[in-house]
């Protein structure tokens, strides 16, 4: 709406500002072309005025110049006549000559002969030889004889020469004095017509040219040549009768005023862009006047709608524009007029009434969103587990989606005493539909695992069964294996998944890249290849999806396989737990992210093969079998050859967490306490004692440690035994699985 308005009155102002300055410059141009004609018949009438001036000065030097030269020739028969013989002095002659400033001096006898001269190559001359020196003759005869000729030239150079000559005074003959008429010739130059022009400009480039019988006599002005001016027709009588004209000289378009002075034409020409300067600069002036008046017009007209209708409607627009981008709580709060005030109640009304709405779907989709993801996680098996019968491995997983849901899982079972199956997942896509597809995948591989299926064979039989009902065009990456317990045999078989990472027990580490085929659901006639491979006791393998090695950070770098192995390789220590190995390699992964965002489901499995099945004891939980429990640990303890001080520290940590239970895990009835015993070898060489009871929930490493500082009859009771225990053992680890209470301590072995 401002918009429209201000286009409208946009247009009004400047049609209105359009003809003031058409009128403005059209008055301004006639006037212009006015003052310019003007001009220039001033610097004609200039010029003509000192024409006259000057040919009134040529006349009056002219006749002093005569005057004073017959003065000089008078003065010259006056020494003769006093002293004839200064004829025969060449000195007293030049001394004469210098005295009445002339360049030569002659004097004849009754025949018109030269008997003396300065210069001397005159002396002999016959008067009457030539024209201008016989013009001199009538002195002989006439004693008042006087006469001054006209200038004329003389000589090779043509060089300007005057005389003036009187009758003898002592004798009939001729006085004659030469001179150069330098003043009369300067007076003469300036009286020329054909000077007067370059002494006149008009403007800066504007000229005044004389002419005479179409010849261009006299011309000035800057940059003007003869010949541009002969093109132009300055010359020419028929462009000269109109008084005033246009003509270009050169490239330049002039104003011409042609005026008749005698016999001449005299012309002045002014350039047109100098011509409109003055015009131009009022103009300016005048745009700029009308700029600001029409500005401040349309500025006026338009904060008066804009304050009383336009900015309501754009508070109200920016209001709207916050809310639709999802600011809800954003007020409308225009009360200017009755009108905004109806229009605000109403939009506040209605944005009340969708946010109500909004946070009550929101609600219900988070709920759902909840339900869904607490449905896929029970979905998977325990991350952390602990099996009901000692077994020679452990096992941990870790799953971290990007969404509320994801489409990773990893899934593992114990399919009898001797053998464990586990695999891990992707499914492509992300959020519900990879979800609920995940969850029928793994049911679907779980159920076939659960018949003792083989890898290769698993992967073929599902694959058939998900092509068969696959209308969304879902697929499935896996990775899958069954780790023989008694042996370390794995037989595995992968559906286009990532190589697992293979942690050796003497710290090195190697992708497993066994021939990986189609992934599930691509194609229903796929076939896949079953491996093997060995473990060894301490080795441990890692699953893994793409989430891992193609998280990317800020700067758009993967994680990669390499950095991957290499975080691995670093923490493959007997020390580090599964759970613990997980904890480091998603640390990792969060550094190196730096805060971008996760872009897939990040999931982990890790399985550490230990190779002997522990040895176990089960005792009743009763203070009176401690004697049997450390017979039971001396005799293992021996056979595997350890040392008497790590068999003392193992039997009374053994002691006190078995008078523990036996105090404290059943206060209201009998119960039994289970034992185990792993001694596994170097390189990872360590001994692992466990102990199970189904007494009451209770965590023996919460306890806080007792002040030893203090004295034994100050020092409250308890906890002075488990002080022992963990200072004792390297690592202590409690859980609480199944209704039972588990303690897991670990002892490294020194190196051999």
């Amino acid at each position: 709406m401002r918009n429209t308005f201000l286009k409208w009155l946009f247009a009004f102002i400047a049609t209105a500002f359009a003809l003031t300055f058409g009128i403005s410059f059209l008055v301004q141009t006639r006037q212009a072309r006015e003052n310019a004609v003007l001009l220039i018949r001033l610097r004609i009438s200039d010029a003509r005025r000192q024409l006259s001036v000057t040919e009134g000065n040529l006349k009056r030097i002219s006749e002093m110049t005569s005057a004073m030269a017959l003065i000089k020739a008078r003065a010259f028969a006056g020494f003769i006549e006093q002293s004839p013989e200064l004829l025969t002095s060449r000195e007293k002659l030049q001394e004469i000559r210098r005295m009445l400033d002339v360049d030569e001096l002659h004097v004849s006898d009754q025949k018109g002969i030269l008997i003396a001269s300065v210069p001397e190559e005159y002396h002999g001359y016959d008067m009457a030889s030539a024209a201008q020196s016989a013009a001199f003759l009538p002195a002989i005869s006439d004693p008042s004889f006087e006469m001054v000729q006209e200038p004329q030239r003389k000589g090779s150079d043509s060089e300007m020469f005057q005389y003036a000559g009187v009758a003898r005074i002592d004798q009939p003959g001729i006085v004659q004095i030469g001179y150069h008429p330098r003043r009369l010739m300067e007076a003469a130059q300036l009286a020329d017509i054909r000077n007067i022009a370059a002494g006149f400009r008009i403007g800066t480039r504007g000229a005044i040219i004389i002419c005479q019988n179409h010849q261009i006599l006299s011309y000035g002005g800057a940059n003007l040549s003869k010949t541009d001016l002969i093109a132009a027709r300055i010359n020419q009588e028929n462009l000269l009768n109109q008084k005033i004209f246009r003509t270009h000289v050169g490239n330049q378009e002039f104003l011409g005023v042609a005026e008749k002075f005698r016999d001449y034409w005299i012309v002045g020409i002014l350039p047109t862009n100098e011509m409109y300067l003055r015009r131009n600069s009022v103009v300016g002036v005048l745009v700029v006047v009308d700029l600001l008046l029409f500005a401040l017009v349309f500025v006026l007209v338009s904060i008066l709608v804009q304050k009383i209708v336009i900015n309501g409607i754009y508070r109200i627009n920016a209001s709207l524009k916050k809310i639709t981008s999802g600011n809800l709580e954003e007020k409308v709060q225009v009360t200017n007029t009755d009108e905004f005030k109806a229009l605000s109640k109403g939009i506040n009304a209605t944005v009340a009434a969708l946010k109500n709405a909004i946070t009550e779907t929101a609600a219900r989709i988070d709920a759902e969103l909840q339900f869904a993801h607490t449905i896929q996680v029970s979905g998977l098996p325990d991350p952390n587990p602990v099996f009901p019968q000692q077994v020679p491995f452990t096992l941990a997983a870790s799953m971290k989606t990007a969404k509320e849901v994801g489409g990773d899982f990893y899934d593992y079972l114990l399919l009898d005493d001797d053998h464990l199956w586990f695999m891990i997942a992707d499914v492509s896509g992300k959020g519900i539909p990879a979800a609920l597809f995940m969850m029928t995948t793994k049911t679907l591989l779980h159920k076939l695992a659960e018949k003792g299926l083989s890898p290769k064979d698993i992967f073929e039989q599902s694959n058939r069964e998900i092509c068969a009902r696959n209308k969304t065009g879902m697929f499935v990456t896996a990775w899958m294996g069954i780790l023989e317990l008694g042996s370390g045999r794995l037989e595995c078989a992968n559906a286009g998944h990532n190589p697992p990472l293979l942690l050796h027990a003497d710290g090195s580490s190697e992708f497993l890249k066994i021939p990986p085929g189609l992934v599930l659901g691509g194609m229903e006639t796929s076939k896949y290849r079953g491996s093997s491979l060995y473990l060894k006791p301490g080795d441990r393998i890692i699953l893994y999806t793409d989430g891992v090695t193609e998280a990317q950070n800020p700067k758009g770098d993967f994680f990669a396989e390499k950095r991957f192995q290499q975080v691995m390789e670093k923490h493959n220590q007997a020390s580090v737990t599964s759970q613990q190995l997980l904890a480091e390699i998603n640390q990792a992964v969060s550094c190196f992210a730096d805060g971008a965002e996760q872009a897939d489901d990040i999931t982990l499995l890790t399985l550490e093969f230990n190779g002997k099945t522990p040895t176990c004891l089960t005792l009743p939980a009763e203070l009176e079998q401690l004697q049997s429990l450390q017979e039971f640990l001396e005799k293992h303890l021996l056979q595997a050859g350890i040392s008497d001080k790590i068999c003392s520290q193992l039997q009374l940590a053994a002691e006190e967490v078995f008078a523990n239970i036996a105090r404290y895990a059943y206060p209201a009835q009998a119960g039994n306490a289970g034992i185990s015993l792993q001694i596994l070898p170097h390189p990872k060489g360590k001994i692992i004692l466990q102990f199970r009871d189904n007494g009451i929930p209770w965590n023996p490493l919460t306890k806080s440690p007792p002040d030893i500082n203090l004295p034994a009859d100050q020092r409250p009771v308890g906890g002075l035994g488990i002080f022992l225990v963990r200072k004792i053992m390297d690592d202590c680890l409690y859980q609480y699985q199944n209704n039972q209470n588990i303690l897991t301590l670990t002892k490294y072995l020194p190196a051999e």
